[in-house]
């Protein structure tokens, strides 16, 4: 059959994302917004934190325990789908079981998959080139595009048997921490370049091999 995204082989099937997924917009009002941030307390995940299907925590801003209490049903669950709904759109993020508990902000969907769906595929799948364009098409706003939760929830979304979704989002996900390693490196390796440059121009370092002896004569 035909889909969003092509042909579906046998033993597939295409429907709505809110069919499959509780999709909820993140909290608005007091609690959330930057002059209520502390430095402890529970995480809040804004769309910053969006990179390459993965929470990225390191520069997570933070809310008081007492708002998170108030806000519970918007504290995330391991296998939640986070995702912007304000700005840039289409990023989305597996929640790891280490953001068990976290809050989201408002410019946040947040999605949680019926027991149908895999988490890893589902945000694979959200990532791909002809869902990204629907995603595009189906955005309101001139000048800061957004989402809402119920057009998200009309999303056409492919589903195999789960067993199938399992297996593409491993594979998937395998790659993608191949690509987050070699970034990791890559960050590393540029760190390295930019502290040793100086030290070489400078004389405080010698230059591998300068002060190797020449090798003797025949």
């Amino acid at each position: 059959m035909d889909s969003l995204i092509g042909p579906l082989p046998a033993g597939w099937h295409e429907q709505p994302l809110g069919e499959v997924c509780e999709v909820q917009a993140g909290p608005s009002g007091a609690g959330t917004s930057a002059r209520g941030f502390t430095d402890d307390g529970t995480p809040l995940v804004r769309p910053r934190d969006i990179a390459a299907r993965r929470v990225d925590g390191t520069e997570t801003v933070r809310v008081t325990d007492a708002v998170a209490a108030r806000l519970d049903r918007y504290l995330l669950e391991t296998g939640d789908i986070v995702g912007t709904r304000t700005g840039t759109l289409g990023r989305f993020a597996v929640v790891a079981p280490e953001q068990r508990g976290w809050l989201y902000s408002t410019q946040i969907l947040r999605l949680r998959p019926s027991p149908e769906v895999d988490p890893v595929y589902l945000a694979h799948y959200l990532a791909l080139s002809p869902v990204q364009r629907w995603i595009g098409r189906h955005a309101s706003g001139s000048t800061v595009k957004s989402i809402t939760q119920r057009t998200l929830r009309s999303l056409p979304t492919a589903l195999p048997p789960l067993a199938v979704q399992r297996a593409i989002g491993a594979a998937l996900h395998a790659l993608d921490d191949k690509a987050h390693l070699h970034a990791e490196i890559s960050r590393t390796t540029n760190d390295l370049r930019e502290a040793l440059a100086p030290m070489l121009f400078s004389g405080q370092v010698p230059a591998p091999g300068e002060n190797t002896p020449p090798p003797p004569a025949h």
